[in-house]
């Protein structure tokens, strides 16, 4: 079953679990997902390691919060790979 692609921009915040002061990094990330529902994509955690990966951070030591969910467009649908038998 083919999926729509949508581009994203995602404003977020990281912060470190461990530090006193918590200092904050900020960013926006562009990139695609499979979903237009906000809940899923907050929710995703591709997307975290993604963010994660980027600032050189570890899932587990940092706080993610997403503060903004723009979405741009469809950019159009993932390849059906495997056809539905009957």
């Amino acid at each position: 079953m083919k999926k729509p692609i949508f581009r994203v921009f995602l404003s977020y915040e990281i912060r470190n679990k461990n530090r006193i002061t918590r200092k904050v990094t900020s960013g926006i990330l562009d990139t695609f997902v499979l979903t237009s529902n906000l809940e899923e994509i907050e929710s995703d955690k591709e997307l975290v390691d993604r963010i994660c990966y980027i600032n050189k951070k570890k899932p587990e030591k940092v706080d993610i919060k997403i503060i903004n969910i723009d979405i741009e467009n469809q950019y159009g649908e993932t390849t059906d790979r495997f056809p539905d038998e009957d």
